[in-house]
């Protein structure tokens, strides 16, 4: 992980140059239409509510976890069990990032829905909450935080999680093997260069041109800003969206080859 003072830099950098965060000054329909109705969403559906009532619980529980790095740059000490909240507290998913996944979910209605790095699930319910009816798979190294996702899953009687222990380089493509196509994917794990490349280019030879594919941490360090720089360059990939913390990328071919950083 590039250091704090670094990440901090960078970030005031995207606050002061960001545009289009009203849609002004884009000529292309879909993304205006993506900005106003995705990003720029105030409502809170009513299916969120209860992940963000889960989620304001689980913040502030004490319950200790194990806890494994299986990527890289862990901000832990060598403790094994670490107390829940601060898992979310340092690597989980923020509220406003939790809602444009369920928004984006939710606007485009995907069947198939692929994530790399569940955590505790705390995506995940942000996920399974937009598109209940959705073929959700969901990967994560560590045994204990998976079967603390199973559990918050459980607690909103989610049904439609499928969740899959082991390391991404091991389960993904006998995961890959059982879906026929990818509608959505979130790639929130490892957070090296070749590792998310890799499972960039497995993941698409499963997309369609309705795909959408969602990497978080695209600042975090030099190799994912590199890898997010790959990506971008795929001739598959036609339109991406740098909101900073994540990158967005689509895939239709009707729309004009363009790269936007949209203040979020």
């Amino acid at each position: 992980m590039i250091s704090r003072i670094i990440y901090a830099l960078k970030n005031l950098k995207y606050l002061l140059f960001a545009l289009h965060r009203n849609g002004h000054g884009i000529h292309s329909p879909f993304i205006f239409s993506l900005i106003k109705e995705v990003f720029n969403k105030r409502t809170i559906h009513a299916d969120l509510k209860d992940v963000l009532q889960l989620y304001n619980n689980v913040k502030s529980s004490k319950e200790l976890i194990e806890h494994t790095n299986y990527g890289a740059g862990s901000v832990y000490s060598e403790s094994k069990e670490i107390p829940l909240r601060l898992i979310v507290k340092r690597s989980g998913l923020p509220t406003k990032y939790g809602k444009l996944l369920f928004n984006l979910i939710n606007y485009f209605s995907p069947q198939t829905i692929l994530e790399l790095g569940t955590s505790v699930g705390i995506s995940s319910l942000f996920i399974a909450s937009a598109n209940k009816n959705a073929d959700f798979f969901t990967i994560e190294g560590s045994l204990s935080k998976l079967t603390k996702a199973k559990e918050l899953a459980d607690n909103l009687g989610f049904k439609n999680i499928h969740f899959v222990n082991g390391n991404f380089d091991s389960v993904l493509e006998p995961v890959l093997s059982e879906i026929p196509k990818l509608d959505f994917v979130f790639i929130d794990g490892n957070h090296k260069k070749e590792p998310t490349l890799k499972y960039f280019e497995q993941c698409l030879n499963k997309s369609n041109t309705h795909s959408v594919f969602v990497f978080d941490d695209i600042h975090w360090s030099d190799e994912m800003e590199n890898a997010w720089e790959e990506i971008k360059r795929n001739p598959k990939v036609r339109v991406s969206i740098d909101i900073f913390r994540m990158g967005i990328v689509f895939f239709r071919p009707e729309l004009s080859y363009q790269h936007y950083v949209i203040k979020f």
